[in-house]
Formats: structure tokens, C-alpha cells, sequence
């Protein structure tokens, strides 16, 4: 049931923009050996799959036999299975030896660990000196809504970012958290995320947002019905405005 939700996300046209942008950010090269942690589904791992030649590979490691299972079975539907393996292990303890790949990534899992720091020495231990590590998460406060009930808009959106969905200031802690696991020539790459349309992710997780506002008690039925109303008819007069930034954070692994 997850991995199906992440793949109809996946097809979404923002959420599609800001994982081309990841890819080149994280400029793979031929025959690099590429680790995924917190892959799901495999979404990006196939999408990388293109760039790996005979002499390289991409492993993707999820904590779910589930997910993992899963994200098999997608890569082999698309042909791509030979140049990525999925295995199932802890973000906080990597089961791999360490200086064995070149890059290792993450994207929209740092705010869901309960220790990231954890996570990214473990991402950094694992690289080859000279090799890089990249995390991405959004930062749910850069949201931006073009709604009229102003007051209403930030307390939905506060409860949400405070109450649901992990660690929702992730994005602004990932500079920090890479600086502390000794990463150099770290550089930061903003990736602002537009929402017009009904089809885009943003879209449903402003729905969502006063959804679960509403059911924690932080606005009423009434306000909810009314917000999501507003929203619905800007989208249909083709006015509607709202925008997220994704922070992509990538640096390089001194000798060891």
C-alpha cells in the first residue's frame, strides 16, 4: 500500500521537478557504486539507473522487507533490476564495510529518523574518500499559501508542521547536521516547489494539512470545509499560488 502511494507521488508533476533537480545535483558518473538510504520504492534508484554502466551499480536500502519487496518488483517491471540490488537494513547501522562507494544519498528521510546525525555518519563512513553524501528534505515552514483567511492559513499550518509528518524543520537542520559529521566543500542547492494545480503534491498536502488540523482540534469542520473551498475555487479561476522549499545539501568525504 506505501510503496503504491509513493509511486502515484512520484508521477506528480512537482515532486517529479524536484527529484530531476536531486539527480543533478548528485551528478553520478559512469561506474560510480551508488547507495540509496531510505529508498522506498525505488523511485530514485530507477531513475538513476540510466546513468549506471556495466562497472557500477545502485544499492537501495529501506528498513521494510515490504518496501523492499516492493521496490524489486517495480525495478524489474521497468528492466532496470540488473544494475540496482534492494536490501533491507537500518539508516543507523549500514550493513556495508567502510570507503566501498562513491556517493551515498537520502531524500525526505531525515525528517522521519529519530537520529539523523546517526544517519549521515553512517552515509559518510561508508564513502570512499573523496566521494560525497547528499540529503534533501523540504522545510514545511517556507510554505506559502495565497489565501485570504490569513490567520486561519497559519494556525493549520503551524499545528501541522509542529504536530505531524516528523520532523517538519529537517530542511534548515540538514547544513548543520552534514558540517558536524566533517563533510568539506559542502554546498546548498534551495529548490522552491510551485503548486497551481489540483494534480500537484502540494496541493494535497495543504488538503491534508487542514485535514489533520482539523481532526487534532486546531481549526473546526466549518473551517476546514471553507479553507479547502478557497483553495478549490483559485484552482479552478486558475489563480492559485502556494510554494515549498526543498533544501539539497551535498558534501565531499576527507581522507580517512
Amino acid at each position: 500500500m506505501m510503496a503504491a502511494i509513493l509511486e502515484e507521488r512520484a508521477r506528480l508533476p512537482d515532486y517529479r521537478e524536484v527529484n530531476q533537480r536531486l539527480c543533478e545535483v548528485l551528478a553520478v558518473k559512469s561506474g560510480e557504486k551508488l547507495l540509496e538510504v531510505g529508498s522506498g520504492s525505488g523511485v530514485l534508484c530507477r531513475l538513476l539507473a540510466p546513468f549506471i554502466n556495466p562497472n557500477g551499480c545502485i544499492v537501495g536500502l529501506d528498513i521494510s522487507p515490504e518496501m523492499t519487496f516492493e521496490a524489486q518488483k517495480y525495478a524489474s517491471f521497468e528492466g532496470v533490476n540488473g544494475k540496482i540490488q534492494f536490501e533491507t537494513a537500518m539508516a543507523e547501522a549500514l550493513p556495508h564495510s567502510s570507503a566501498c562507494f562513491d556517493c551515498s544519498f537520502a531524500a525526505r528521510l531525515m525528517l522521519h529518523v529519530s537520529e539523523p546525525e546517526q544517519v549521515i555518519r553512517e552515509m559518510v563512513r561508508v564513502v570512499k574518500p573523496g566521494g560525497r553524501v547528499l540529503v534533501m528534505d523540504w522545510d514545511f515552514d517556507t510554505i506559502t499559501v495565497d489565501h485570504p483567511n490569513r490567520e486561519q492559513t497559519r494556525r493549520l499550518l503551524q499545528w501541522r508542521s509542529d504536530h505531524h509528518g516528523g520532523n517538519n524543520w529537517s530542511g534548515r537542520q540538514l547544513w548543520r547536521q552534514m558540517q558536524a559529521a566533517g563533510l568539506q566543500n559542502m554546498s546548498i542547492h534551495p529548490w522552491v516547489t510551485i503548486a497551481h494545480r489540483e494534480a500537484d503534491g502540494l496541493t494535497q498536502t495543504l488538503w491534508r494539512a487542514a485535514q489533520v488540523a482539523c481532526e487534532g482540534g486546531a481549526i473546526s469542520n466549518d473551517e476546514q470545509e471553507a479553507w479547502v473551498k478557497e483553495i478549490k475555487d483559485r484552482i479552478q479561476a486558475q489563480s492559485f499560488f502556494a510554494s515549498i522549499v526543498y533544501f539539497i545539501v551535498k558534501g565531499f568525504v576527507v581522507s580517512k
